[in-house]
């Protein structure tokens, strides 16, 4: 037994999932096409502002998380390599590690774990990279939160964008956080009985970061675990470009790039829902 596990450690095990693999080639397009059939067919999204894509020019595609992340980059991933031949890396929360069959998938379609060794590998390889800085604490929606950027204060991707001269590609997602009905959310879990004992045991923040990673319960179609049936809009912005700052990641420059991603992402949504106003179609 003692033998087996020298042989097979879980951290060398566990190193062929998620990595940036030099020799990494995306699916074929009609498979990646078939594979988003149902969700396309359910939600019926619409995409605005791909004229702002190009191959070849990669990019750090940075985009709001909406409510379980379950429609932020399944349907637009699909439609921009159809479409641009642009296949997007994600990059993850190592959580997806943990999931023995969902990280041999993820593998397969190119995710990797988010750290900024992984980014640069990416970079070097002049690939297209998404990422979501809100992370898993943007997808653990509350009631009152719903297309709201939960950033905190990280400017990883910023720094990166900005040492490497990659340019930014804010996408603005609309529809996600009305798929389901929250019942409860963390807010109420952190102020039940049991939440506060969590918290004094320190399991909160050891086990989930505080509770801000807590996901909501929620109800969808007819109050079952199923969305409900809703269009999806996409809109991806005008790049914001990095090259001029010449690797300048000063705190000023990383708080200006930001913001301008944020605001980019905020305007995008805003211009989606007048667009939808304006159609006045759903699918419900």
């Amino acid at each position: 037994m003692n033998n087996f596990l020298v042989l097979f450690k879980p951290s060398d095990f566990m190193s062929k999932y998620l990595n940036t693999n030099d020799n990494y080639s995306p699916p074929p397009k009609n498979i990646i096409h078939f594979l988003a059939g149902f969700a396309r067919w359910y939600f019926q999204p619409e995409y605005l502002g791909l004229s702002n894509l190009s191959e070849n020019k990669p990019a750090i595609y940075v985009s709001n998380h909406t409510l379980l992340g379950l429609t932020d980059g399944p349907l637009y991933i699909p439609k921009i390599y159809e479409e641009k031949n642009i296949y997007l890396r994600v990059l993850v929360d190592n959580m997806h590690l943990s999931l023995p069959l969902w990280r041999s998938i993820m593998t397969d379609l190119g995710a990797v774990t988010a750290s900024p060794e992984h980014a640069i590998e990416l970079m070097e390889q002049k690939q297209h990279i998404l990422v979501f800085p809100g992370g898993a604490n943007e997808i653990c929606k509350t009631k009152d939160n719903a297309y709201q950027l939960d950033w905190k204060n990280r400017f990883g991707f910023v720094r990166l964008a900005i040492e490497q001269g990659y340019p930014i590609i804010p996408i603005a997602s609309l529809g996600g956080d009305e798929l389901y009905d929250i019942v409860a959310d963390k807010k109420d879990f952190k102020e039940s009985k049991f939440g506060s004992w969590l918290k004094k045991e320190g399991i909160l923040d050891k086990y989930f970061k505080g509770g801000d990673i807590i996901p909501p319960i929620i109800k969808g179609a007819k109050g079952s675990f199923i969305p409900k049936r809703k269009k999806l809009y996409y809109k991806f912005g005008e790049a914001i470009e990095t090259a001029s700052l010449k690797g300048d990641s000063s705190e000023k420059n990383l708080k200006k790039i930001r913001k301008l991603t944020q605001d980019a992402i905020y305007a995008g949504i805003e211009e989606l829902k007048d667009f939808r106003e304006e159609k006045g179609e759903d699918v419900e």
